[in-house]
């Protein structure tokens, strides 16, 4: 960034991506020969920057026509999602065995990507500029993704109720370790100097970023799921949650909706297993139920960032004739088999401060 640029007291809240001034090869080269103007230019939802003003026109990101086809454009039928620097194929899945079919197709030739999944209601898409996307896209209007994480959209810094969150978390430990002493369990030690570690370490923030995520709290992070039929089922219902007890009914959509599934490939550093966050006696019972990860995004500048691991979209059709193998309540353990989502709704009571400021009013569950 030029140096006139001055650089924040917290930067990591207006964070920018480390390498400015990528450019994709499927740009307009005749329009990049000439900055409009002078100054520097910020994509604020994706956090990439650049050390001039592109002109509009030039399409940094790629102009969606100038991309190489991928083995699956063909069947695309010429629809596509753009995020930077890519196309995304939009397919469609008339019935439950096609769609499993063409998943099982699906493998990583980079062990260091995953596939994840990700199953929404509908699609959410950005609106941006008309000037602003043709000096990243080359066209006047994309349809571009929005998976901003939900700090990001409530507008919370996870770090001003990271502090509450902590106790509650602290507290909860502590009563795992009490159950455990009273049951007469022979480890009672090693458990307690294991949670003094695992409270020290870096492990035990991811885990509270987690499982923050998991039950409805504001965080910086995204649900995914290894499991298609997961994602599948998140898809197909609509969740309605009563904002002032957290009860939740969920209801099959109606042949009117237009549900989508996102196929993801997420970097191991960026996808956090809840299974290897804890120790075992920690580990909840919402995540283990949905095969839940969480997915680390952006934040400050760049909201959207996980939208760039989107490597195919799947509208589904024809929705309300499928016969789903498992039911949606199977995702959301009640609060007699969840001890974790019971002591939170018992923590409203018990700590009425602590837990407004730790927004635990946004747990959701199912009654």
């Amino acid at each position: 960034m030029p140096s006139q640029v001055t650089i924040p007291l917290s930067p990591h809240f207006t964070n920018l991506r480390g390498q400015g001034d990528r450019i994709s090869s499927a740009a307009v080269a005749e329009k990049l020969v000439v900055a409009d103007g002078e100054g520097y230019f910020v994509d604020d939802l994706g956090g990439h920057s650049w050390s001039f003003v592109p002109a509009p026109g030039a399409a940094v990101y790629g102009l969606t026509s100038r991309f190489k086809p991928s083995p699956i454009d063909h069947m695309a039928n010429g629809v596509f999602l753009r995020v930077p620097f890519r196309r995304v194929p939009v397919l469609e899945a008339h019935s439950l065995e096609g769609l499993l079919a063409f998943a099982s197709l699906i493998h990583s030739k980079d062990d260091s990507l995953k596939l994840m999944w990700r199953g929404q209601t509908r699609e959410y898409l950005l609106t941006r500029p008309e000037e602003d996307s043709m000096r990243l896209y080359g066209e006047p209007q994309v349809s571009e993704p929005s998976l901003p994480s939900s700090g990001a959209r409530l507008k919370v810094e996870f770090t001003t109720v990271f502090e509450q969150w902590s106790a509650i978390l602290d507290t909860y430990i502590a009563e795992q370790i009490l159950k455990k002493s009273l049951a007469g369990t022979r480890q009672r030690q090693d458990i307690v100097q294991g949670s003094q570690q695992f409270h020290s370490s870096y492990m035990y923030r991811l885990w509270a970023f987690a499982t923050a995520q998991h039950y409805g709290l504001p965080s910086v992070g995204l649900d995914v799921t290894s499991d298609i039929l997961v994602a599948l089922l998140f898809a197909l219902h609509r969740f309605s949650v009563d904002k002032a007890t957290g009860t939740t009914t969920i209801a099959r959509l109606d042949k009117d909706a237009e549900p989508v599934l996102y196929a993801m490939s997420a970097f191991e550093n960026d996808l956090f297993d809840d299974s290897q966050l804890a120790p075992p006696w920690l580990l909840c019972e919402r995540p283990k139920a949905q095969n839940a990860f969480f997915l680390a995004t952006g934040w400050g500048q760049a909201p959207n960032r996980a939208a760039e691991r989107i490597f195919v979209a799947i509208r589904l059709r024809n929705h309300t004739q499928w016969k789903l193998p498992s039911p949606v309540e199977s995702l959301f353990p009640r609060r007699n088999k969840d001890s974790f989502l019971d002591f939170l709704l018992r923590s409203r009571v018990a700590y009425p401060s602590i837990a407004s400021a730790a927004m635990l009013d946004r747990v959701y569950y199912r009654a």
